[in-house]
């Protein structure tokens, strides 16, 4: 609980009201008084998109915000993936916490975090412990349902388009109690955040995929339309800096499930939710902490800009570039290194955005914004630099090759693509 308290001083610092507890009565409009009997509905739209559409229009007159929750992957002190230090729990955190500040500083939304690193938010925390035996009996109202309109055919039971790992029962439980806590508290945009592993591999040893993909609610379920609407914005802007999953069944970006608990499995979710893995937990762009703080951050903006898209709110974007990792602006000499470091980020990036990376041959999951200097930077860097002319810096992001790329920023400069 420490932990959790010294996460809401940092969050102070962002110059705005960001909600993740009771520690305030100017923090109660979410996680106030709900409606207990709250459950989702079959066969109705628990939410749609015009919905959430004319409450953010009507926001700024109303003075009612949207509210959503933002659910770090697994529990505060166990569960999730890891790859040598790096645990994904953390992660999960640590990109929550970003969404958060750009979600409270644009000032239409109402944010609360169901945890930070070392532990649950207070409320949540409670609300597991007081309402044990109704979440229990929540969850097996929907579940019976849920059997019977099978059994009666009136709705088609889809297997798993992707495998995946049997929640412990414990973690189960809490996972339909944030279900039932987000419909009592009539949360209206509920965001997963979890980074993916594939199996088997060495615990040394990283996998063979890479890449992001986003889970929703399969389209029998009440909130399906509206959290694929929104699903469908942030995948458009994720795809923009970041490769989508490679894994056979996450490849086309967004995945309808029936059974993830998290997005909604019986139907027991009202608002609109989905499940984003962020990418794989062994990507070489999640091991240097200043790169991995830089890709977080930037994943996190990008989502952000995905929600602003959908509300169609297009002067929230900041910027001209779109991108916390934009423009180009390095000004130190960068080859080949062992290691990811941010020189090499900040140079991928401004390859990206201007069309030069990956280079000829390779694909996004080959050469992702990775922050390390191997074949694929290596290659573009060689074609970035014949194409303008560039010579006896072969191999070395030199003062020229930096030079050229930052002019590819200035405004009067018409991109290649």
């Amino acid at each position: 609980m420490k932990a959790f308290s010294k996460m809401l001083i940092a969050v102070s610092f962002f110059g705005s009201v960001f909600l993740v507890g009771i520690f305030d009565k100017k923090m109660m409009t979410i996680v106030g008084g709900g409606d207990p009997m709250s459950a989702a509905v079959f066969f109705t739209q628990s939410t749609t998109s015009a919905q959430l559409r004319t409450a953010f229009d009507n926001a700024s007159s109303t003075k009612k915000k949207l509210n959503v929750l933002i659910v770090p992957g697994h529990e505060p002190n166990f569960g999730g993936t890891e790859f040598r230090d790096v645990l994904e729990r953390d992660l999960n955190a640590d990109l929550s916490l970003y969404l958060a500040q750009y979600l409270v500083e644009d000032g239409h939304y109402e944010v609360v975090m169901t945890r930070g690193r070392d532990g649950w938010n207070p409320h949540l925390e409670n609300y597991f412990t007081t309402n044990d035996e109704e979440i229990k009996t929540f969850v097996r109202a929907q579940k019976m349902e849920m059997i019977r309109l099978i059994g009666d055919g009136r709705i088609t039971k889809m297997g798993d388009p992707v495998p995946h790992n049997t929640a412990p029962s414990d973690v189960a439980l809490r996972l339909f109690g944030i279900n039932k806590w987000a419909n009592e508290h009539k949360v209206d945009i509920i965001i997963h955040v979890h980074f993916n592993d594939s199996a088997p591999r060495s615990f040394w040893a990283p996998g063979e995929y890479n890449g992001f993909t986003i889970y929703t609610p399969e389209r029998q379920y009440s909130n399906s339309q509206a959290s694929l609407d929104i699903a469908n914005h942030v995948f458009k802007r994720l795809s923009k800096m970041f490769p989508v999953s490679n894994l056979p069944g996450e490849d086309q970006g967004i995945v309808e499930e029936q059974e993830l608990i998290a997005i909604g499995s019986s139907n027991t979710v009202d608002g609109a939710s989905m499940l984003v893995e962020y990418g794989y937990i062994y990507e070489p762009q999640f091991r240097a902490p200043a790169v991995r703080a830089m890709v977080l951050k930037e994943l996190a903006f990008q989502t952000y800009l995905g929600l602003a898209d959908f509300f169609g709110e297009s002067s929230l974007v900041v910027g001209p570039h779109q991108s916390t990792l934009l423009p180009y602006s390095g000004n130190s000499p960068v080859s080949k290194t062992t290691l990811a470091n941010t020189e090499v980020l900040a140079f991928q990036a401004g390859l990206l955005a201007k069309g030069y990376y990956p280079p000829e041959n390779y694909s996004r999951n080959d050469c992702p914004l990775s922050g390390f200097f191997g074949s694929c930077t290596k290659t573009a860097l060689a074609e970035f630099q014949r194409e303008f002319g560039i010579n006896g810096e072969s191999g070395v992001v030199g003062s020229e090759t930096r030079a050229q790329l930052r002019k590819l920023y200035e405004p009067s400069f018409v991109s290649k693509i």
